[in-house]
């Protein structure tokens, strides 16, 4: 499965050590000093980012969820891929897409 920004259930993804987090009641403050930014992630999204410490497949990331909260695959699995693009395009992941098998 791949969705619209074209990250698919079958990629790597693992937290741009770069930029600097802060734990502050279950939720996560990561800021990027070249950007002069600073996004906040809520519980859920603290969790997914204790989850992209080391690498990680994104469907290991839904599977992971979905064992702790009551939610049903596909949301889940929508819900992980938009945050993980906003995460990306925050330059806070790094995604790297799994080796193809040769055919033949």
């Amino acid at each position: 499965m791949t969705d619209k920004s074209g990250l698919a259930l079958t990629d790597f993804v693992r937290r741009n050590n770069a930029a600097l987090t802060a734990d502050i009641d279950g939720e996560v403050v990561a800021l990027d000093i070249a950007r002069g930014a600073c996004y906040g992630m809520d519980s859920v999204a603290a969790r997914i980012w204790a989850l992209l410490e080391s690498p990680s497949t994104i469907a290991a990331v839904c599977d992971a969820l979905t064992a702790l909260y009551e939610v049903d695959g596909e949301t889940c699995r929508r819900d992980v891929l938009d945050l993980l693009e906003d995460l990306r395009t925050a330059d806070l992941i790094t995604v790297e897409s799994p080796p193809r098998r040769r055919e033949g």
